[in-house]
């Protein structure tokens, strides 16, 4: 695995395009505010190893309670188990899912929100799927998605929720350890069908970063749909300073006006 430090999106930007295509069916990106952090899905962080309770129970019974509580506030109802549990996972109930996204800044944005942590590092990791069929140069992008529906590596969901569509989101299902046993980090497992990168960046350009996120449209009411994420976004309008660069041409061009 290869780790690239970024300082900012055209610099990331110029990464990503410059990754492996044509063997590679699909990339996809999940960010991290710090880098420490490990590909372990949220069901698998609950601690249980003092309980009697073992994952395929725990998993069971969070499904059941979220599923029977939550249809008062559902227009929609999951019409499968995996709906029901991208759904929950969008909500912030632990699963099995990590959540990945197919669009590249959505998982930059995730990696650099809390700029004003005191961690190091963010990070954010790449997963580019093998492709089994569509090798070819001039493959087209329909032939790269049939490699990933016919594999069933990768899970995109129906949009049962706005952040599902506006995150460009996808999940990677993952299995439960036998009984109460631990869970092997994604990209330390042997078997996993693919290949890793990492983006590292450092805290001193995290907010330089969201500035330019932020003027490209990616923002907290852009990644959480709804009155929260446009409170956010208001919030950080107006309690954040901006690095207002100045083009000497345009600047030029303006002033002879």
């Amino acid at each position: 695995m290869e780790k690239i430090e970024i300082k900012s999106v055209s610099e990331y930007l110029e990464k990503v395009n410059s990754f492996e295509q044509q063997h590679i069916a699909q990339w996809v990106f999940r960010g991290h505010s710090d880098e420490a952090y490990e590909l372990v899905p949220s069901l698998f962080r609950i601690d249980i190893e003092n309980t009697l309770t073992d994952w395929d129970d725990l998993e069971e019974y969070m499904l059941k309670v979220f599923q029977r509580e939550a249809r008062p506030f559902n227009e929609y109802q999951p019409a499968d188990e995996i709906e029901l549990i991208s759904l929950a996972q969008h909500h912030g109930l632990p699963t099995r899912l990590l959540d990945w996204s197919t669009n590249p800044l959505v998982a930059l944005f995730f990696a650099v929100e809390q700029y004003q942590s005191e961690i190091e590092n963010s990070a954010v990791w790449c997963y580019g799927f093998h492709s089994t069929h569509n090798c070819f140069p001039e493959s087209t992008r329909i032939d790269r998605r049939l490699t990933l529906e016919k594999e069933n590596n990768i899970i995109f969901p129906n949009h049962v929720s706005p952040r599902i569509t506006n995150q460009s989101g996808c999940f990677t299902a993952h299995e439960l350890p036998t009984g109460r046993g631990d869970f092997v980090p994604f990209d330390q497992q042997p078997n996993h069908f693919g290949v890793f990168d990492l983006f590292v960046i450092n805290k001193k350009y995290r907010k330089d970063i969201l500035d330019q996120l932020y003027d490209l449209g990616y923002h907290h009411g852009l990644i959480y749909p709804g009155l929260d994420g446009l409170s956010k976004r208001i919030r950080y309008e107006a309690s954040t300073t901006h690095k207002r660069c100045s083009n000497v041409r345009q600047r030029k061009k303006f002033m002879n006006q």
